[in-house]
């Protein structure tokens, strides 16, 4: 047996193994309810990545190459093209759909790096102005516990960041940086960032008859200091704080800016996230969700149902061809 002939007998195999793997993962992941939490999850990309695709893959090659079975073989050539179509498409549709591929995109790297919070600003933007409007007489805040409902959570991403790293800077006492009136952005600081936003061509357009909804924003943006040294120190938030000045040592000074509008279609919504460093947008990203509408039916949390449903049509179509040689024999006799 060549070697192209013997990776490809691995593969057909490890197809099978590897939705049943994913099958069990969703079982036992949605009875400790951890399934929608990794997937949601908002400063780790990584731990979703490595227990549905990477662990299962690799389980199910070592399988595939210690177990021999002309059956599985042979049903792997039917399984593994409809397993790799299926992929494309529920990919496709996910991407599509809810503006990402894999797994909802976590914060930027730069925010699980801040070290302290200069200032939070709130505003609007009505749907027949283009002007970012600061909200300086309706400021709020929550509490945000470890363990919201990360599906409809957006603007809470970067506050769940900050309470799990308590010991950095000030970043255990945003809440008083939420709520102090002066710690906010200038209107001339609020019109530049504005533009760049306005002209980065990343906004989605509403549908037709949704331009009301759609084009009216609510807009956050947190302006922070980031370090790569996690030992940094706690400061509370003192008079340099007061005027925007960090009081330790940092690398970027940078502004997060979140941005969700009404809806664009129907029960559709958006939800926008640029890092901004000396009046440029170093990064952006968005997705999209759901209320009232068709929230939870995405790809990656159903692909092992359908890779399983696609499994059973394989036998089903691998068990009519061996019918039919059966039954082309016994009548050639």
């Amino acid at each position: 047996m060549n070697k192209k002939s013997k990776i490809l007998k691995t593969a057909f195999k490890a197809s099978i193994f590897y939705s049943i793997i994913r099958l069990v993962i969703l079982i036992v992941f949605r009875y400790a309810d951890l399934y929608d939490f990794l997937y949601f999850h908002f400063s780790n990309d990584f731990a979703w990545i490595f227990f549905t695709i990477i662990l299962p893959l690799s389980i199910a090659v070592l399988i595939a190459q210690k177990v021999s079975s002309k059956f599985l073989t042979n049903l792997g050539k039917i399984f593994l093209p409809l397993l790799i179509l299926l992929t494309i498409t529920g990919y496709g549709f996910n991407k599509s759909y809810w503006g990402y591929i894999i797994k909802r995109p976590s914060v930027f790297t730069e925010v699980k790096n801040a070290n302290e919070v200069l200032s939070i600003t709130s505003l609007e933007k009505k749907f027949n102005e283009n002007q970012f409007k600061i909200l300086t007489d309706s400021i709020s805040y929550k509490k945000y516990d470890y363990f919201p409902d990360l599906y409809y959570s957006n603007f809470e991403r970067p506050y769940m960041v900050f309470e799990n790293m308590r010991n950095r800077g000030n970043l255990w006492n945003y809440e008083d940086v939420a709520n102090n009136e002066n710690l906010k952005l200038s209107p001339k600081e609020v019109n530049q960032i504005q533009n760049l936003i306005l002209n980065s061509s990343f906004l989605e357009s509403p549908d037709k008859g949704y331009e009301e909804r759609g084009n009216r924003y609510d807009i956050q943006i947190i302006e922070f200091v980031s370090s790569d040294d996690s030992n940094t120190t706690i400061v509370p938030t003192n008079e340099n704080i007061s005027q925007r000045t960090p009081s330790l040592e940092f690398e970027n000074r940078f502004l997060l800016v979140s941005i969700k509008s009404g809806e664009l279609s129907n029960d559709h919504y958006p939800f926008y996230e640029f890092l901004i460093e000396n009046n440029q947008i170093l990064k952006k990203q968005k997705y999209f969700y759901d209320v009232a509408g068709i929230e939870g039916l995405e790809y990656s949390i159903l692909a092992p149902i359908a890779e399983t449903a696609v499994l059973i049509l394989s036998l089903i179509i691998f068990g009519i061809y061996k019918l039919i040689i059966k039954l082309r024999e016994n009548w050639l006799q």
